[in-house]
């Protein structure tokens, strides 16, 4: 049987990824949209084929939503994820999930205690081409001890999120979790410690540029930028091991009609590799139906958004008290 799906939030992300993802997906149907704006709630219903629309509290009321996506702006997402979680609905929220670690630990606390499944809709990591970069990396480059990582991309238009403080604007929130996850993906353990700097824009009062470095000890290290604003575009990292390098051309923002391109450069020769395309948004989705139609669990999502939040945590202090910062602080 198809999970049944209502939206909390009709937002931009909604109707260009998760809606036409859900739409073409046999593991769920899209049956309740819900906004503050019921004109909008009704546009979103009529263009998916929604049954129902109506407010947010409409959509968490239902008996027949068995699951919700949230995409309200970001420094709401921690109330919602509590009533959907007391509503006994399971959650796939947009990324960040929540401003801070302790939100996290409640909040999780309080969907295991409800006996429902959160997940942070860190999606890329479903694009077969990040494993099969892995792979590749494990195979190719012998042991690899470093990742380097850019994400750079213009001002988003006038009015976005994005650019609003009161809102949680700013790279910081907004990118630079795609770090954490990207590095703990390929080296498959916690960093130890956390650097961060940010630069502040004065005239739009938001963070603009971070860089990092992720010191997952024994020499293996995470580091690079992410930059709100660039003049260019850039979502990309590196694998750099022993025996050479491997790319990943395009990693978090990949249309699903669209192949990905990695490039492999070993001993003075490069090869260029193309991954067949997919929608990781419907890939996340079938996962999380999967997890929800299974007897048992299989995997942790919420130890993995703990783990993500305290990574994020270990760096907001970092920038904020201007000095590296060991995960083991953060409890």
């Amino acid at each position: 049987m198809n999970v049944r799906f209502g939206i909390v939030g009709c937002s931009r992300v909604a109707r260009r990824r998760f809606l036409p993802a859900l739409h073409s997906s046999k593991a769920g149907k899209f049956l309740f949209a819900g906004s503050r704006n019921k004109e909008k709630a009704k546009q979103y219903a009529l263009e998916f084929h929604a049954e129902k629309h109506g407010s947010y509290e409409d959509v968490l009321a239902d008996e027949r939503v068995d699951a919700v996506y949230i995409s309200t702006p970001p420094l709401s997402h921690a109330e919602w994820v509590l009533k959907a979680a007391n509503a006994h609905k399971h959650i796939i929220c947009e990324k960040p999930a929540f401003p801070d670690y302790g939100t996290a630990r409640e909040a999780t606390s309080v969907c295991r205690a409800k006996g429902v499944r959160l997940v942070e809709n860190y999606a890329f990591k479903y694009h077969p081409q990040h494993q099969i970069a892995k792979t590749l990396a494990k195979n190719k480059l012998g042991e690899f001890s470093r990742i380097e990582i850019k994400y750079l991309y213009p001002f988003p238009p006038d009015g976005d999120i994005r650019l609003k403080p009161e809102l949680g604007g700013g790279v910081f929130h907004d990118s630079v979790g795609y770090v954490a996850a990207t590095a703990m993906f390929h080296f498959e353990k916690p960093p130890v410690s956390v650097w961060c700097r940010q630069k502040i824009d004065q005239g739009k009062n938001i963070d603009t540029h971070v860089s990092f470095r992720l010191d997952f000890g024994a020499g293996v290290v995470a580091e690079g930028e992410v930059e709100m604003g660039a003049k260019e575009y850039a979502s990309r990292y590196v694998l750099y091991g022993k025996s050479g390098e491997l790319e990943v051309c395009r990693a978090f923002a990949i249309d699903s009609d669209k192949p990905a391109e990695l490039v492999l450069r070993v001993g003075g020769s490069e090869e260029k590799i193309v991954v067949n395309p997919a929608s990781q948004f419907q890939l996340l989705i079938e996962d999380f139906c999967k997890e929800l139609e299974s007897r048992s669990s299989h995997k942790d999502f919420e130890a993995d958004l703990l783990l993500q939040h305290k990574v994020m945590e270990a760096a907001a202090r970092s920038i904020k008290e201007k000095r590296v910062v060991a995960l083991s602080e953060i409890f």
